[in-house]
């Protein structure tokens, strides 16, 4: 191989080029210049040498194999001189080098910027140029949403036409009372449809964060009424403003990874379906929480729930016409729940959970014998309003439960015909709910897939209950009549209690998990069993066959983005009764739905 003292030969390099036409100053170097190109197609460097030793190439002089030792040498040396000299290489190919930006020029550069975006700021309107927002604002999350919604009820024409409002009754001042107003029984529609109403929802909330470790969340939101279920409003009544109500209002606290304390008014904290509790119920009360998924790797997850929740604490001067006050049992939700996951595969993820809720105090009780319009017996003092066990009522009841007269009426004697029956209606059976739920999520293709399922049972259900007050407090609903006779206590031919305390969902979806933007999607389908005594009615689904227990379908519903936080939903509810009176009630639902 032909070697060269390429640094003795540098220094007439230049001369050469010079002589034989090659240009000293040539185009920037394209990629691949370390090595010698082809014929034709090579193209000056900047470094004269290697100019020179593919002249020598080219005119046969060395052979194109030295030729291309003798560039990599010459390259090598150059660099190493640049570095002696305190220079820097060539760049490679590609590579763009930022020199050096004196201080001066980086302030002017800094200015121009700030100069630039505050003129914006001020044309646009959304900053003062002498005036920072307040801290506070970057702690303040606001969220709303509102839906327009079109709803149809529509009711099987074989339906039973005498099926008791039980929240009216429980509503009625002092009780309803069953002689004096016997043809004024409040009463479920039933057989007329009622096609196109509408109904409107809003809300409006804010989270502030306190801190690093306290969070306060505040929410309005419409309803009908102050029951637990429902933040519809219907619309009509002659143009009149709308109900507000306080939905949430809560304090969170964090004082560590995984863990959190919430107070006051908050949404449901648990895994659970409408089946048990409705989706716009809230829980007023307390909730702890314990997050383990950190501590036991990536793809797994670990948590626990706790809470107390009042359900009612009754009239602080019960009873209110008397000099002598009884004490009120406060009803309570007590909830407890663990739930985990595993990501079984890529995108594949699988959910369970288990949970108890101990309703206490719910259970209707029988009063002392109970005198209106004479003396309460047992007392000597006029009482138009109360008996002893008025607070062990029905708290907002649907229909579906098994309830009694829990007030044991009195009637002086010899004047039954001017006698009162004013009455309340109570549970027959207590409520401890196990709920199990299980999920599991995959993808497909853009969008994913769900299959989910929930079994719940009333643990409290005892069918002793049905008759522990003897045939003066029989139950009144979920009753067969045998021989003609409705009393599920007497001893000759009782009638029977037809309930139950269990019940399960299936529910299946596909397409995007929370649609939200143009074209994204998502369908879904259940179906679902719900014994009477099951669950309480006043909680469930309030779509669903129009709310309570008793009753078992099937649902479908779609839902479409049409712009960025608008969406269109149609939902079908189809149900029936599982046992006693004919019920069946579809309900088609349409929504307008937007949010941010």
């Amino acid at each position: 191989m032909l070697a060269l003292n390429l640094g003795r030969w540098s220094s007439v390099a230049a001369g050469v080029l010079a002589c034989t036409g090659v240009p000293l100053a040539a185009q920037p170097t394209p990629p691949g210049d370390g090595q010698a190109a082809a014929p034709g197609e090579a193209q000056p460097s900047t470094n004269a040498m290697v100019n020179l030793i593919r002249l020598l190439v080219a005119q046969g002089t060395i052979t194109q194999e030295n030729g291309d030792a003798l560039i990599r040498q010459a390259e090598a040396e150059a660099n190493q001189a640049q570095l002696a000299a305190g220079e820097l290489p060539p760049p490679p190919a590609g590579a763009i080098r930022v020199p050096y930006v004196p201080e001066i020029v980086r302030n002017q550069i800094r200015d121009d910027i700030r100069a630039e975006v505050m003129q914006q700021a001020r044309a646009e309107r959304w900053a003062a140029p002498d005036q920072a927002a307040p801290a506070w604002v970057n702690n303040l999350r606001v969220s709303a949403d509102v839906r327009f919604r079109s709803q149809s009820d529509l009711f099987a024409a074989d339906n039973a036409d005498d099926i008791i409002d039980f929240a009216g009754i429980n509503d009625a001042p002092g009780g309803f009372d069953f002689i004096g107003d016997i043809n004024n029984v409040p009463l479920l529609n039933t057989r007329e449809d009622r096609i196109g109403r509408l109904r409107l929802r809003a809300r409006l909330g804010a989270e502030f964060d306190l801190g690093k470790f306290a969070t306060l969340g505040i929410r309005l939101a419409t309803g009908e009424d102050s029951g637990p279920i429902s933040t519809n409003q219907i619309l009509g009544g002659g143009l009149a403003k709308r109900n507000i109500w306080l939905d949430e209002a809560y304090l969170k606290l964090s004082p560590g990874e995984g863990l959190s304390a919430t107070f006051g008014r908050f949404r449901n904290p648990f895994v659970s379906t409408d089946l048990l509790f409705d989706r716009d119920l809230k829980f007023d009360g307390m909730v702890v929480a314990a997050d383990a998924g950190p501590l036991i790797g990536e793809g797994f997850t670990l948590a626990a729930r706790a809470g107390a929740f009042p359900l009612d604490f009754g009239p602080a001067d019960f009873p209110d016409t008397r000099q002598n006050k009884r004490n009120y049992d406060a009803k309570w939700l007590l909830s407890g729940q663990i739930e985990g996951g595993a990501e079984l595969a890529e995108g594949v993820e699988f959910r369970a959970a288990a949970a108890l809720h101990h309703f206490r105090n719910v259970q209707g009780e029988l009063s002392e014998p109970c005198l209106f319009n004479g003396f309460n017996i047992g007392i000597g003092t006029n009482d138009p309003t109360e008996c002893s066990t008025d607070g062990t009522r029905a708290f907002f009841p649907r229909k579906g439960n098994t309830l009694f007269f829990i007030r044991n009426i009195a009637f002086p004697a010899g004047d039954t015909a001017a006698a009162s029956a004013r009455q309340f209606v109570g549970q027959v059976y207590g409520f401890s709910v196990l709920d199990l739920n299980a999920a599991v999520s995959f993808p497909i293709g853009a969008v994913s897939a769900f299959v989910r399922g929930n079994y719940l049972r009333n643990l409290a259900f005892e069918r002793g209950d049905e008759c522990r007050f003897g045939p003066i407090a029989p139950p009144l609903t979920n009753v067969v009549s045998v021989n003609g006779n409705e009393n599920a206590c007497t001893a000759l031919n009782p009638a029977q209690v037809d309930s139950g305390n269990a019940g399960y969902l299936v529910r299946v979806g596909i397409g995007h998990t929370q649609p939200r933007k143009w074209r994204e999607w998502s369908l879904s389908a259940d179906y679902r069993h719900l014994e009477t005594d099951a669950v309480l009615d006043s909680l469930t689904d309030s779509d669903f066959h129009l709310g309570g227990t008793n009753t078992q379908g099937y649902s479908v519903a779609g839902t479409v983005g049409v712009s960025d936080g608008v969406t269109l939903t149609g939902r079908w509810l189809s149900a029936n009764e599982i046992t006693g009176r004919a019920l069946g009630i579809d309900v088609f639902q349409l929504d307008l739905d937007a949010e941010f």
